[in-house]
């Protein structure tokens, strides 16, 4: 299966999964803003924005060595740690954190994370490769007192989801390859870099539509 793009990619993800009705979406920006959107208006679930980012390899930048949360916790892959003397990590951490940190002020305001007592959280992103993105936004949730937490995605290998499933409840991705080396953008005709505009304008549909999580101040 090839997706269209990432909106195609959460309409079919969305018609074969149906999420519990207390459940709220918390994509992972960027490419997972549309997934997650096209799930939340199908499926009239409301959806937040969780801003957690890949830590990228210096010499590999579309590969992560892990990911970093809002509140400065890296969570790093332990298939890396031979890496963690040879690169700048720390240097790393703090560009990573200050866009992480510019996110959140542009799409949520800073608002806080609200309570999710009685709900079902779910991570949905455009494609977990290694998945600490996704752990590191489990990271953040697991204080929220959710219900449960759920992960999914169009597409993850599936050592990936099997790794995911000690820290999520469930996981669920559409496609499960098992060949290596694997990269989320094959899956989709087109898989451009999203901007700030594009990101606003789905938050902006959201909003006229009652289903943004997010309370401003």
């Amino acid at each position: 299966m090839i997706f269209k793009d990432r909106l195609d990619a959460g309409i079919k993800l969305g018609e074969v999964f149906k999420l519990p009705k207390n459940s709220v979406i918390f994509a992972i920006p960027r490419g997972g803003v549309p997934v997650g959107y096209a799930i939340a208006k199908n499926q009239n679930i409301p959806m937040d924005i969780i801003v957690v980012r890949k830590l990228p390899i210096p010499f590999n930048p579309e590969a992560g060595f892990g990911a970093i949360t809002i509140n400065a916790k890296a969570i790093i892959n332990p298939k890396f740690n031979y890496l963690l003397k040879e690169i700048p990590v720390e240097n790393i951490a703090l560009e990573v954190l200050n866009e992480v940190k510019r996110r959140d002020k542009v799409y949520r305001k800073n608002a806080p994370y609200k309570d999710l007592k009685g709900k079902v959280a779910v991570v949905v992103d455009d494609g977990f490769a290694s998945g600490f993105s996704a752990i590191a936004a489990y990271e953040i949730l697991k204080n929220l007192n959710p219900e449960k937490i759920i992960a999914i995605a169009p597409v993850c290998p599936k050592d990936t989801k099997e790794m995911l499933l000690n820290y999520f409840d469930e996981v669920y991705c559409l496609i499960e390859p098992e060949t290596k080396p694997f990269a989320v953008a094959s899956f989709y005709k087109d898989f451009h870099d999203l901007s700030d505009e594009e990101v606003l304008e789905l938050i902006e549909d959201l909003k006229k539509n009652n289903l943004w999580w997010v309370d401003y101040e």
